[in-house]
């Protein structure tokens, strides 16, 4: 009697158990399918667009959107938190099993088509701190070297950069041998290839929206790297001591200065526009207003550099092609800013631009 007892009581607790376990199974279940449906938080931070942070969680700018009615998708705020729908699944645990993968194996794995390694711009330069430079709106074009063996700018070098730098009006100024170095710098981290001028000295006008422009002291350039996308070297100039950069999504260049400290700023006007700047009390140096040079450059490819990017940013609207001419310096301004005026000159190398430019 007492064995059959037992016996009974031995099943019981058995199947006792494996409904506790079929129980717990199907909580974690339905706790695993929730948090692959689960949402998510983003801080906005400088520099962040809508269609980079879909890019970053993996959803669409419109679920986004959807999940947040309240935003301006155009005009983020630095510190606004959005939520980010259904973003946990792309977070779980390798181990799953992916669609057309096995077990253990990473998401997007296919043994047929391996993943696309991301594209990389920095590349060892085959003759260091050698720039190719052009001037895009009239075609000048050098090549200088930006440290003799002390490395120090050699004194043809900044003369070369002070003829490839002047002004719309034909002004010169001799640029901060820290700029031409930095120059260097950028030209031997992208593999020294040819760097695009779009604006380099300018002189002093009562109309300029920054009152104590670098530009107007040969501390300043607005450049792009040929083959390398604007977000790309915007990051890399980031990068850089004591510098300021600039970045302009509706624009053709990117802005990049010799400074005491580091200061970056996003503008989101186009050529001709009052600054839109992406915070108050930006410490620019520059709007694409100042730029009259510009419109010749988007006058030609847009960016060429930013046609093969693999950013996450928005793209960049394009720019007027209407040219509204060179700006006249202001009167007085060639004695205070110690810029020269003079035929121009001919740079060694240099592409002769036709007359009617």
């Amino acid at each position: 009697m007492s064995s059959v007892l037992s016996s009974r009581l031995v099943r019981t607790a058995r199947s006792t158990r494996q409904t506790a376990v079929a129980a717990l199974l199907a909580l974690a279940g339905l706790a695993a399918s929730r948090s692959a449906s689960a949402d998510t938080t983003h801080v906005v931070g400088r520099g962040h667009t809508l269609q980079a942070i879909a890019n970053r969680y993996h959803v669409s700018v419109k679920a986004i959107e959807e999940a947040n009615p309240s935003i301006d998708p155009r005009h983020l705020k630095i510190g606004d938190t959005l939520t980010i729908p259904g973003v946990a699944s792309s977070g779980l645990n390798a181990k799953r099993v992916h669609a057309g993968g096995k077990e253990g194996e990473k998401p997007g794995h296919d043994e047929h088509h391996p993943a696309k390694k991301p594209t990389t711009y920095a590349m060892r330069s085959p003759h260091p701190h050698v720039v190719h430079a052009t001037r895009l709106n009239n075609g000048d074009a050098v090549t200088l070297t930006t440290a003799d063996r002390r490395g120090r700018v050699p004194a043809p070098s900044l003369k070369t950069m002070e003829n490839l730098m002047r002004s719309s009006g034909n002004l010169a100024h001799p640029p901060d041998p820290r700029l031409i170095s930095l120059l260097g710098i950028v030209s031997d981290h992208f593999g020294g290839r040819k760097i695009e001028v779009i604006s380099g000295f300018r002189p002093y006008t009562p109309t300029q929206h920054t009152p104590h422009s670098n530009h107007n002291v040969g501390k300043a350039i607005d450049f792009r790297v040929v083959g390398v996308p604007n977000e790309v070297l915007r990051d890399f100039c980031r990068t850089l001591k004591n510098t300021g950069c600039g970045y302009y999504p509706n624009s053709t260049f990117v802005h990049m200065d010799a400074r005491s400290s580091q200061a970056f700023w996003i503008d989101y006007s186009r050529p001709g526009e009052a600054p839109r700047y992406d915070a108050p009390n930006a410490d620019a140096d520059d709007s694409t207003s100042d730029v009259a040079e510009e419109t010749d450059a988007s006058s030609m490819a847009k960016a060429p550099a930013n046609a093969d990017s693999d950013s996450d940013d928005e793209p960049s609207a394009a720019a007027p092609a209407a040219n509204p001419g060179p700006s006249a310096p202001a009167p007085g301004s060639g004695s205070s800013s110690g810029a020269s005026t003079a035929p121009k000159p001919t740079i060694p190398g240099a592409a002769v631009p036709p007359a009617a430019r």
